[in-house]
């Protein structure tokens, strides 16, 4: 019982923060690249800067990225601010999944030396990540490679590495209990 509870929370926790991740990274891209579109626009004060947002608006009832309401704090920040965000989002999302996905695996009974692989497969697909999006950079395919950068990272920010983890696992403890190794349970 105790275990199902926290599951459950552990799944609420990461679906609140897997939409309020969306919504943050929507609305930091909108105001970026709706506010690039007006010269002087980072300027403005906040409720001026949020004003200017909504009355241009374009009315796309069946588009996300135009139809949702914007994080009123974020125009407290300037365009250089908004454009860091992103990367610092990025980093804390990442460690924040990193944890939930950590204590997932942990309750559903994966063992710690599995988990403890966790930050290093982590860190693995980061670099691999960051890789990709410098030989992007470095004009070898910039779409592409930001392309696959992002899904990686996208992964990261996600309970993906429960998905694979956990079965992979699973499957790892019944081969050793097939062939008689039990010392690898």
């Amino acid at each position: 019982m105790k275990r199902a509870f926290l599951l459950t929370v552990l799944v609420v926790m990461a679906l609140v923060s897997g939409f309020y991740q969306e919504k943050l990274k929507i609305s930091i891209n909108y105001i970026l690249d709706s506010g690039g579109k007006m010269p002087g626009f980072f300027d403005l004060a906040a409720d001026e800067k949020e004003r200017w947002i909504e009355e241009t608006r374009i009315d796309a009832s069946f588009d996300y990225y135009h139809n949702h309401q914007t994080i009123s704090w974020l125009y407290l920040l300037d365009q250089r601010q908004l454009a860091a965000s992103k990367w610092i989002v990025t980093g804390l999302f990442i460690l924040l999944f990193l944890l939930l996905n950590r204590y997932t695996l942990l309750t559903l009974g994966v063992s710690e030396n599995v988990v403890r692989l966790l930050p290093r497969i982590y860190a693995g697909l980061i670099v691999f990540s960051l890789g990709v999006y410098a030989i992007g950079i470095a004009g070898f395919g910039p779409n592409h490679c930001y392309a696959i950068s992002r899904k990686i990272m996208g992964a990261l920010q996600s309970v993906v590495p429960v998905l694979i983890l956990w079965p992979a696992a699973k499957l790892w403890t019944l081969q050793y209990k097939f062939s008689g190794d039990e010392k690898h349970e």
